[in-house]
């Protein structure tokens, strides 16, 4: 794995599109370019190369090489950056040829997460990433440690040669890996077994990375999540209780963004980080309504994930930053069953916040009961459920007794029943 460590780093950068739509190409070259100035890369030049069929041996043609080869010697560069994913035999010859550092889009979304790391889980995951995506890369660069090999009169044959040390070296550090996640795993599955037991849903945010996700994160908790206008500026995930006055209590969980062709090691790696996702109750997609390719973008979230079998969880599209369309208010859309489908907010000016909360309760309110009580105004069950955040209305009836509306869920109603046996003598 290159280190990426310095910012500033210059590097050449070659785009490879296959006769697509102009505009894809375009958004595909700016979001790489965003990729690299993410991950610290000055990028000096851009050389282009169309194709109907890729090199088996560079991936690009053999005239697009030489002409390479010939910038990286004028411009002292030693870093190459691929706009596509290379295999280990192509990335090999490229390293031969042009004796540097060649990186694709795979490995440079991998240095971006390992900088994003903040976590031990986080840093555990993106390790084991790095480490299968290096597993795949061996080469056999030398063969000091061959051992005897077989001949007349000599038993056995060529013994355990470098690249076969170093591949057992890399199973056993990724084994080691996997089995840490494998019980921050067991300690998330816990928590998710509790909030389920004390009813508690979980509502997760995803989207396109860069769509305000965190921005809407800190609005809705009262957080200062770290937020940045870069790709992936949120790596590690970030849970927080929300408690509503007359409505359901949440769990609000900020996830990593999705973008195009990310990487399935990724995926796999970040599995038990994602399966907070895949056992959520709700899911906010986060939408960055000022971009031109919103839809497209949408479409892409959709691909992550169904990729990751996420397909019967509710949804509600959170259509952001309407504050950068002209004449646009925040507003709920509805189908024509009356069922919320779009939510229009700005998250950075506090726009639309309570529309969005005012849908999140519509949505988790299957199971909600309401009850009127009728209780001494001074009994310290009446305050443990001002405390609960439970009333919805109240009236005083005279010094001595208070009527209370309360809106509360299922769960929540038979937790109060079982601490408080003679709560149902005052049900009017």
């Amino acid at each position: 794995m290159v280190d990426l460590s310095d910012f500033n780093v210059q590097a050449i950068l070659v785009h490879t599109f296959s006769y697509k739509k102009k505009e894809d190409e375009n958004f595909n070259l700016q979001e790489f370019l965003s990729l690299a100035s993410t991950a610290g890369m000055k990028i000096l030049d851009v050389i282009t190369n169309n194709y109907k069929t890729c090199n088996a041996k560079y991936f690009i043609g053999i005239g697009k090489v030489l002409e390479l080869e010939q910038i990286i010697k004028n411009n002292f560069v030693s870093v190459v950056l691929f706009n596509c994913i290379l295999s280990p035999h192509q990335e090999r010859n490229l390293t031969s040829l042009l004796q540097c550092s060649i990186i694709d889009r795979n490995q440079l979304i991998l240095n971006i997460f390992a900088r994003r790391a903040r976590t031990y889980e986080g840093k555990l995951q993106v390790k084991l990433a790095q480490l299968r995506h290096l597993n795949s890369r061996l080469v056999h660069e030398w063969s000091h440690l061959e051992r005897q090999k077989g001949g007349i009169g000599l038993r056995g044959g060529s013994g355990e040669m470098q690249l076969e040390s170093d591949r057992r070296l890399l199973r056993k550090e990724i084994l080691q890996v996997l089995l840490r996640l494998k019980k921050i795993e067991n300690q998330r599955e816990q928590s998710r077994r509790h909030r389920f037991r004390i009813g508690i849903p979980t509502v997760s945010l995803v989207g396109y990375t860069n769509a305000g996700k965190s921005t809407l994160f800190n609005a809705m908790t009262a957080s200062h999540v770290y937020v940045e206008e870069k790709l992936f500026s949120t790596l590690d995930p970030t849970c927080r209780r929300i408690m509503y006055k007359g409505a359901h209590n949440i769990i609000l969980v900020d996830t990593v963004g999705f973008i195009q062709n990310l990487p399935r090691g990724l995926i796999s790696s970040f599995k038990a980080t994602l399966q907070e996702t895949i056992q959520s109750t709700l899911l906010l997609h986060v939408v960055d309504v000022a971009n031109e390719r919103f839809e497209k973008n949408i479409n892409t979230v959709h691909y992550v994930l169904n990729s990751m079998n996420i397909r019967n969880i509710p949804m509600l599209l959170v259509m952001n930053k309407i504050d950068q369309l002209k004449k646009m208010v925040p507003r709920i859309d509805r189908d024509n069953d009356g069922y919320p489908v779009r939510v229009w907010i700005s998250a950075q000016n506090d726009l639309g916040i309570f529309l969005l909360t005012q849908v999140i309760n519509e949505l988790l309110s299957n199971d909600m009961i309401s009850y009127e009580l009728r209780m001494p105004i001074n009994s310290d069950l009446c305050q443990q459920l001002y405390r609960s955040q439970i009333v919805k209305e109240y009236w005083v009836e005279d010094h001595n007794y208070i009527r209370l509306k309360i809106y509360v869920s299922s769960v929540d109603w038979n937790r109060l029943l079982k601490n408080n046996k003679l709560l149902t003598d005052y049900i009017v």
